[in-house]
């Protein structure tokens, strides 16, 4: 009896799901051509403040990219911001995620600032995230200056678990790109999306990133993808997804209250400081110049596209002829990954893994991809360390004063031979390979990419755990103490019997591929 009733049950499940489902149509035609029309990206007039800013510190490195890098999370919000209140003509801003938290809030808040003093917007953002979000969107989509598109939406706002049950191939592929362009001149490219644990801001958690501030030929190419995934298929006008009416003006003082109510210290100081950076030349003295392109998947994932992150990144590395470092939060290498690390460890060339330990992680699912190939990483000669999970790794500058009680590695870089960096969206695991789209600058820059290596290895060994293999050839964990003597493990340090169940329940599905 109890079997019949759990059969009705699922039947009945079953059947709302479905039903569900065939309600969540594709928005029509004529619904998403009424709001959207192809756009590109705008010229500035030569006489323009930013164009002859760049011109000036641009003039003496004719052909090249300058760089600066963004490290601390600080630094990085409050460089966009400043930015975006520079901006004369035009802001592209694409992302993975804006979390509706502070940080996001301040981001959309400044963005609709711009589009009040006549600057045009144009936000694509991926909709994994957006399920409070469609409210605020749509409203900042009703502004004259602004138009908000989504990348391959769940086409029912409400119920999106049914969705991905019935639809589950294309929603599974997402659109992980990170950028914003100001005035086709100046872009940040990087790892972090917008939100309050990337930017120093949440007191449980913060992520370690990395973003680049670039300008020169680089930027064009990044317009030029930008322009490719607004007006390519995937992309849907907010107003075809949520055709409800809504209080604009109240979305609109939502957004500005949080702009006046988190006026924190450590922001306007930092705020402040990148007004003045890039309201002058002296910009100039802050960057690397370097010879770089951009690597960018296609909108569809085509594998054969000319610019394929995963395809370039493989290229590049087999180059390598002394050294490979390479930071990947969520690392799950394969089979065939495994094999290309070990056959560059072989030919001796130095190579270091640098990802999250179980306890650091946020998510404990794809650490179960990775574990299952640390081993034979050791034996080859692969140095792998995982981040530790404690905050006082360093003293973080944060919005509110005090470091997050857990950090997490989150930067997606690449250094090869200490003369090539790359930084961007790419995580090396099946997911950033085969599913979601990815971009990131591939960057020929000794001075650059030798600094941030030596910066990296001064702190490693202290921020980390360094994998071995004991007396027993099992794995081990060495942790290095300043001043003190080192600790080894046997297990997982420092994780909860909850994550490492995680890890191994999902370790016996065959999910790898998602991962």
């Amino acid at each position: 009896m109890d079997l019949l009733i759990q059969v009705k049950r699922i039947v009945v499940i079953l059947f709302v799901s479905q039903a569900l489902l065939a309600c969540a149509q594709r928005p029509s035609n004529e619904l998403i051509e009424q709001h959207k029309q192809a756009s590109y990206t705008l010229t500035l007039p030569q006489d323009s403040i930013n164009q002859l800013k760049i011109d000036h510190i641009t003039q003496y490195q004719p052909g090249k990219t300058g760089i600066a890098i963004l490290a601390d999370g600080i630094s990085a919000f409050a460089a966009r911001i400043a930015l975006i209140e520079q901006a004369e003509q035009s802001i592209d801003a694409q992302y993975y995620m804006i979390k509706e938290d502070m940080t996001g809030a301040i981001f959309l808040g400044n963005l609709l600032k711009a589009a009040d003093r006549g600057v045009r917007v144009r936000l694509l953002i991926d909709d994994i995230n957006t399920s409070n979000y469609d409210d605020v969107l749509k409203a900042l989509s009703l502004h004259h200056n602004i138009e908000v598109r989504i990348f391959n939406p769940f086409y029912d706002r409400t119920f999106r678990g049914t969705n991905m049950v019935g639809d589950f191939n294309r929603l599974n592929s997402r659109m992980h790109n990170k950028s914003l362009t100001i005035d086709g001149v100046i872009t940040v490219v990087g790892g972090r999306n917008i939100g309050d644990e990337y930017f120093s801001a949440k007191a449980e958690l913060e992520f370690a990133d990395l973003d680049a501030i670039a300008l020169g030929p680089v930027v064009k190419e990044v317009s030029q993808a930008f322009d490719l995934y607004w007006n390519g298929f995937r992309a849907y006008p907010i107003e075809a997804l949520n055709p409800h009416d809504i209080d604009q003006q109240s979305q609109y003082r939502r957004l500005e209250q949080q702009i006046f109510k988190n006026s924190v210290k450590s922001f306007i100081v930092a705020h402040q400081r990148y007004q003045q950076l890039l309201a002058n030349q002296d910009f100039r003295d802050h960057l690397y110049w370097c010879d770089g392109r951009l690597l960018v998947d296609h909108p569809g994932k085509d594998p054969a596209y000319p610019s394929d992150v995963s395809s370039n990144l493989g290229v590049a590395l087999s180059k390598a002829e002394q050294s490979i470092m390479l930071s990947s939060p969520y690392f799950v290498p394969g089979e065939e990954g495994t094999k290309g690390l070990l056959a560059l460890a072989n030919k001796g060339i130095d190579v270091s893994v640098i990802t999250n330990s179980l306890a650091a992680t946020d998510v404990a699912a794809v650490h179960s991809g990775y574990k299952k190939y640390r081993k034979r990483l050791v034996e080859g000669n692969v140095f792998l360390y995982e981040v530790k999970p404690d905050a006082k790794q360093k003293e973080r500058l944060a919005f509110f004063g005090k470091g997050a009680s857990r950090a997490s590695l989150h930067s997606k870089m690449f250094i090869i031979d200490e003369e090539k960096l790359f930084i961007g969206s790419f995580n090396w695991d099946p997911r950033s390979i085969n599913l979601n789209t990815e971009m990131g600058l591939l960057l020929t820059c000794p001075n650059l990419a030798e600094l941030i290596h030596r910066s990296v290895y001064e702190e490693l060994p202290y921020k980390s755990y360094l994998l071995a293999l004991d007396q027993q050839q099992d794995l081990e964990w060495i942790e290095k103490r300043r001043e003190q003597e080192e600790i080894r493990y046997n297990k997982e340090p420092k994780a909860s019997a909850w994550r490492k169940f995680q890890a191994w329940i999902v370790g016996l599905l065959p999910l790898e591929d998602q991962l």
